[in-house]
């Protein structure tokens, strides 16, 4: 992937398939929030952003209250990657609590399950996608930066 361009004004141009996007540094980035129990699942997911240059304001719950606490204080979160499996509560009560406060989030359940019951239940909360991290790593790479280049279209 090709490297971000400067312009003089400060914008940066970006590729990303087909599409060019501008970034100008004046502007805030948007906040993309990742909500998993796992240092290591969080880790690879903000991975993923990086690997497709994705500038975005990054921030990190390893609960649901801790998401929700977020989301409080950042109701203008747009994207969102949420676990299924998090401590007391499950990640649909968080999919459901960011789109009652941001209807228009950009939200997929990442889990290691696919299980037919995580993924109704996060699409009936809100969730777009849901892409399951036990396949191998690079199909998984493969869904997600699909996903990554859809929600910029």
């Amino acid at each position: 992937m090709p490297s971000p361009r400067r312009q003089k004004d400060g914008t940066e141009c970006h590729l990303y398939g087909m599409h060019v996007f501008v970034y100008n540094s004046n502007m805030p980035l948007p906040k993309f929030l990742i909500a998993d129990d796992s240092d290591a699942k969080q880790l690879m997911l903000e991975g993923f952003l990086r690997h497709n240059h994705w500038k975005v304001d990054l921030l990190h719950a390893m609960t649901t209250e801790e998401a929700k606490k977020l989301i409080d204080k950042h109701p203008d979160i747009a994207f969102a990657f949420i676990d299924y499996e998090m401590p007391t509560e499950n990640g649909p009560a968080v999919i459901r609590y960011l789109k009652k406060i941001n209807p228009v989030a950009r939200i997929a359940l990442i889990s290691s399950s696919d299980s037919d019951r995580y993924v109704t239940d996060a699409k009936t909360a809100g969730a777009e996608v849901c892409i399951c991290t036990s396949y191998q790593s690079d199909v998984v790479q493969e869904e997600i930066g699909g996903l990554i280049e859809s929600w910029m279209a």
